[in-house]
């Protein structure tokens, strides 16, 4: 559980110390003996700085050094890291609220050590190892990383990540004819370690990868797929008109013609591809046929051997003559009667 106690400092463990090391019993500065030191040396060089202005100097100093070594917390200090400006800094408040976090403490190892870290509350260091140390400000990476995907889909999130966008802090459009319109980040995916974040341009509505590789090796999980699109309908007024420009190919000053293989080119590879997955399935077809047959072996063979010997074996028919073999043909001769012998005498 945590503690509630907040680290002197934050997570960076600042420490003040007097010039010329002087310090009081209880460790503090003792800002009355340096500040007597420094008058006594300004006197004596005749500028005439009074002990009271020079403490007035100092302490103001001392007290705007102190003050912002104290108020960093942990946000500030991962936010105003080199390659995380596309990062808001998110309430500490949504953070504590319990039901915000639903369902992370599965995605993130150390989840309590790494929600401690974040929130700038006193755990036990000495129970871990300077190796699970660090995977503990991993973890706390990841962690602030998936809360602030959550965190962008509210109105206030929503509102900061809006004047990042209007002052173009997430960058510009690289086409040409968005005439460097800003950009958003977005994620391919919800889930992390699957892709980096990307540039969504609204007039184009294309994404792109940043410029910065500082800024394209963060987790596109940590922005989400649905923010960029979903604060561009919450905030009509900030979607660009769309472009009207388009690149026109040419060659020799000419408009290439539509029907040509240059802009055909698609359809021809689709039908190359039918034609080759036609190819591919005939072949399957022979070779099932063939292994089939050889699987038979010989009784498969004299099966289909024995339909052809019966055919050739049954008689053959005789057709009907044409018309020019009937004309060619002789019509056959009545036999000639034999004539009665008078000699024969009839029983």
């Amino acid at each position: 559980g945590r503690s509630g106690a907040r680290r002197r400092g934050g997570f960076l463990g600042f420490a003040v110390r007097g010039r010329g090391g002087t310090m009081a019993a209880n460790g503090e500065a003792d800002w009355d003996a340096i500040i007597d030191q420094q008058a006594a040396r300004l006197e004596g060089t005749g500028i005439g700085t009074s002990a009271a202005a020079a403490r007035g100097v100092d302490l103001e100093e001392s007290s705007d050094l102190s003050g912002s070594e104290e108020d960093t917390t942990w946000i500030s200090w991962f936010c105003n890291l080199r390659g995380n400006e596309y990062f808001v800094e998110v309430d500490e408040g949504y953070i504590q609220d319990d039901f915000n976090l639903t369902g992370l403490s599965s995605m993130v190892p150390y989840y309590d050590y790494a929600l401690d870290l974040i929130l700038d509350l006193e755990f036990p260091t000495d129970v871990l190892t300077e190796e699970q140390q660090e995977l503990v400000e991993n973890a706390a990476e990841m962690l602030y990383g998936l809360i602030h995907a959550r965190y962008i889909l509210t109105n206030r999130g929503m509102d900061q990540m809006l004047e990042k966008f209007r002052r173009a802090e997430f960058g510009r459009c690289p086409r040409v004819f968005c005439r460097g319109q800003p950009v958003l980040p977005v994620g391919l995916s919800d889930m992390p370690r699957h892709d980096q974040v990307k540039i969504y341009c609204p007039s184009c509505q294309e994404v792109y990868v940043p410029k910065s590789s500082r800024q394209g090796s963060l987790d596109g999980a940590y922005f989400g797929t649905t923010f960029s699109h979903l604060m561009l309908m919450c905030h009509p007024e900030a979607i660009p008109s769309p472009g009207v420009d388009k690149y026109e190919p040419r060659v020799y000053g000419f408009r290439i013609n539509k029907k040509s293989i240059y802009y055909t080119r698609e359809e021809l590879g689709g039908m190359g591809n039918t034609t080759s997955r036609r190819r591919s399935e005939r072949h399957s077809r022979s070779s099932r046929s063939s292994r089939t047959a050889n699987a038979n072996g010989g009784a498969g063979a004299s099966a289909s051997t024995t339909p052809r010997t019966a055919r050739s074996e049954a008689p053959k028919q005789d057709l009907p003559p044409t018309p020019a073999a009937q004309a060619a043909t002789p019509e056959p001769q009545p036999e000639p009667e034999e004539e009665p012998n008078p000699n024969t005498v009839a029983s």
